[in-house]
């Protein structure tokens, strides 16, 4: 059996404020701008999607669910279009400190 992966699930960072968040859908993908940080981040289609999946509190996902979870939106994208975007997603998400891997699921407990 091949070791699972790591989890995911969203930084403390995601919720503080996030009444005062404000979305954009732009030709680029989405603007996410946090008046409480004064940071204003672009994300992909993708990207936001993940972000998405990741918005419940103590709800962690790995790397095959996201996976998983894109191919149902989009039955037609490839496995291999799907772990490149997704592992994008993820390193743009951890990079703007917006999730985090989950350290109370250890590899040892799967």
């Amino acid at each position: 059996m091949l070791p699972a992966g790591p989890r995911y699930i969203a930084s403390e960072t995601l919720f503080d404020g996030l009444v005062e968040v404000l979305w954009k859908e732009v030709d680029e993908g989405w603007v996410r701008y946090d008046p409480s940080a004064s940071e204003t981040l672009l994300f992909a289609p993708i990207t936001r999607f993940v972000l998405d999946l990741l918005t419940v509190p103590g709800v962690g996902l790995s790397e095959e669910d996201m996976m998983r979870a894109i191919r149902q939106e989009e039955p037609e994208a490839s496995p291999e279009d799907c772990r490149r975007l997704v592992a994008v997603a993820i390193e743009a998400l951890l990079d703007a400190r917006l999730i985090r891997i989950d350290s109370s699921h250890s590899v040892e407990n799967s």
